[in-house]
């Protein structure tokens, strides 16, 4: 059986993962969402949203942190997704499940649901830049 420390925005920052993965009981834990819109980011902001992509991707203790992407431009998404992948991400979460409002307004997270074919997009045009 796998557990997985789940993201929450302004929760689950670095510092706790840190925190809460030293006990060893986490199999891997996901970053807070990295809200990706037009453009690819500068690697500074993906070493700031996930400092322990300097450490091979993983918590000081050793648990694997996967790197959590919001947005909904598929060639942006894959774009990032690759460049965090090139930096250490050991995996890649899509965030299909936000719920909130200033995220959704801009088609983001949860309201995405309501558009199966771009999830679809979304989630493939994601693992065709990182098979």
């Amino acid at each position: 059986m796998k557990l997985i420390l789940a993201p929450m925005e302004g929760l689950t920052d670095p510092l706790m993962r840190d925190l809460l993965t030293a006990t060893g009981e986490f199999d891997w834990c996901v970053t807070e969402f990295i809200r990706i819109t037009d453009s690819l980011l500068p690697k500074n902001a993906f070493y700031f949203a996930c400092p322990e992509l300097e450490r091979g991707g993983k918590t000081a203790s050793g648990t694997p942190v996967h790197v959590q992407l919001l947005g909904n431009n598929p060639d942006m998404l894959a774009e990032n997704a690759l460049r965090a992948v090139e930096l250490g991400a050991p995996a890649i979460d899509i965030n299909f499940g936000c719920p909130a409002k200033t995220v959704n307004r801009h088609r983001g997270g949860s309201v995405l649901l309501d558009e199966p074919d771009v999830v679809h997009k979304l989630v493939k045009s994601v693992r065709d830049a990182v098979p």
